[in-house]
């Protein structure tokens, strides 16, 4: 009887602390989930960490440029994602041409707001819009030139796109290559430069014996 009594007690007594603690009887039901280490597994972070995807034939055109992340971001994207499957150096060279137009237009918007600023030289600001003209001339001599199978005119008018833009620069530092000159458009002249040099080495691939 005794015995009995104290089996009572017992299970009385968890029957009180499971009442009293009805957290801590759901705890025990349901236990938490198993929490990894803070290490996500691998491929989670090869996902993480992953760069986009750059079509083949772009990304072997713009490794053989001066200039390859220049030459991606004029040729890549967008024109890849409405389906562009032609990717061959003709394409690549009417591309980098239209994404200098492009920059050389932002450098004009540049160079007249700059005229607007007394701490610039007008003069040497006005020199850049004169050479910001011709500059758009010959990106568009050079497409002309490609359409008509001249590779000879092409490389001129885009040895002339890297001239004109130098002029520019060279206005500010007064033709001393010794004087280095920060000015508001030099920014956008060194990019312009660079997707000249691009176009000249893509120029190179569809006519091998231009130059």
């Amino acid at each position: 009887m005794a015995m009995t009594n104290c089996v009572v007690v017992i299970v009385a007594s968890i029957s009180c602390l499971v009442i009293s603690f009805p957290d801590a009887a759901t705890a025990i039901a349901n236990p938490l989930p198993h929490v990894p280490h803070s290490h996500p597994p691998l491929a989670a972070a090869a996902a993480t960490t992953a760069m986009p995807l750059i079509n083949p034939g772009i990304q072997k055109i713009c490794a053989a440029t001066s200039n390859p992340k220049v030459c991606v971001r004029s040729l890549g994207g967008p024109y890849v994602e409405k389906g562009q499957t032609r990717v061959d150096p003709t394409w690549a060279l009417v591309q980098q041409a239209h994404a200098g137009i492009n920059a050389t237009e932002r450098a004009i918007v540049k160079a007249k707001k700059a005229l607007n600023d007394p701490s610039v030289d007008a003069e040497c600001v006005q020199v850049c819009l004169d050479c910001y003209d011709s500059v758009m001339d010959s990106w568009r001599d050079a497409l002309t030139s490609l359409q008509l199978g001249n590779g000879f005119d092409v490389a001129n008018q885009l040895s002339a796109v890297s001239a004109m833009t130098s002029s520019c620069e060279d206005a500010f530092s007064g033709d001393d290559p010794t004087v280095v000159v920060i000015s508001p458009l030099t920014k956008v002249d060194r990019l312009i430069l660079k997707m000249a040099s691009n176009a000249l080495a893509i120029q190179e691939m569809i006519f091998p014996r231009s130059n």
